[in-house]
This record gives C-alpha cells, structure tokens and sequence, in this order.
C-alpha cells in the first residue's frame, strides 16, 4: 500500500526529470522535450531545491543541467558535492571541441539550413593539422575515433547518426559551452600552435 502511493504521487514530468540527469535533452528527444517545455517552472523548481539549474535553449532546440560554482565564503560543509566532477581538458580535446565549434560557426554564417553533419573523413582532416599522422596512418586513424566516441559520449557536442558509423552531427549545445569571445581566444592560440609547428626553424 506505501508503495502504490509513493507511485501515484509521481508528478509526469519525471521522465525528464530522470533524462536531464543523464545529459542533454533536445527537441527530437521526445516526449522528454516537450514535457520540459509544458512543466519547465516546475522542473527548474525541482533542481533549484538541490542546486541546479535548467539551461533551457528552446529556440535552439537543447537543454542540460548546469551547477554553478559554490561561493567561496561558503564553509566547505555546506558546499554541495558536484553532480558531475569536473576533469581537465587534454591538449588534444580542446583542439577538437574548438575546431567542432568553429565548424558550427560557419554553418550558421552560411545559407545552409538543417544540421551540420561531418564524415568521419572530415573529422580526420579537421585534426590532421594538429595531430599530424606521421608515418603511422593506423594510429592516427585511432586516435582521431578514440576522440570522436569520447566526445560523443561524454560531453554531447557529436551526435552519431541513426544506422550510420560514419556521419556525425555537430550539436548546438557546444555553442553554449563555448562563447564566441572564448571561441576567438582559443582559436587565435591554436593558430598560433599550428603556425610554430609547421616552421621547422623555430
């Protein structure tokens, strides 16, 4: 009897209380979406309770979770554990997040209209420049799909296709993650990178 009346007292946006814990949720995430987007006051509700926000894109057609940083005045026995624990981005990840976002950002400028979708092939192309395959085109091949399914599966900004191993779509929450003014500054330091290491003299 406790338990059936726990069960009924279950509100209906669960679901997508459930699925934002997760990840990402997009407009084609359905019915998770279109229960954030009738039940939004209540779910941010939900997660202001606990110290989480509810980044909601609905023009842009994604939404995820977000934790602010704890105040540093805050003793720590009242700061709140992180949902996600943060870890440092390797030299190689961050060269390939921003080069996805730069891709994104011409897309948008472009007259092109859909999602932006790169082969494996194109992925490879972007990266050669910064992890140059040397005589060893197997471990750069590697590599490069070693990156693509880390980035698929832990931060959302690749998107494999449905029955397809080979085209991924380049998500709209990285625009999110990274700003255009970051995306400039970091875009001028790999530059910067891909210029001294094509100059043997320096």
């Amino acid at each position: 009897m406790a338990l059936n009346s726990t069960l009924s007292e279950t509100p209906p946006y669960a679901p997508v209380l459930i699925k934002l814990l997760q990840g990402v949720v997009y407009s084609d995430d359905n019915p998770y979406w279109d229960q954030l987007q009738s039940y939004l006051t209540p779910v941010s509700e939900y997660f202001g309770k606990i110290g989480l926000r509810v980044q909601n894109y609905e023009t842009q057609g994604f939404a995820y979770l977000e934790q602010p940083d704890p105040d540093p005045d805050d003793p720590p026995a009242e700061r709140l554990p992180r949902l996600v624990i943060r870890h440092r981005l390797s030299f190689k990840a961050t060269i390939f997040y921003v080069l996805l976002r730069e891709q994104l950002r011409q897309f948008d400028a472009s007259d092109e209209i859909g999602r932006l979708v790169l082969s494996m092939e194109e992925l490879r192309d972007l990266l050669q420049p910064y992890l140059p395959e040397g005589n060893n085109e197997v471990k750069f091949h590697i590599e490069v799909k070693a990156l693509v399914n880390k980035t698929v599966r832990e931060t959302g900004f690749l998107k494999k296709l449905t029955g397809d191993d080979d085209n991924y779509e380049v998500c709209p929450i990285i625009k999110a993650k990274i700003d255009a003014e970051m995306l400039e500054r970091l875009t001028q330091k790999l530059e910067d990178y891909a210029d001294d290491f094509s100059d043997p003299d320096d």
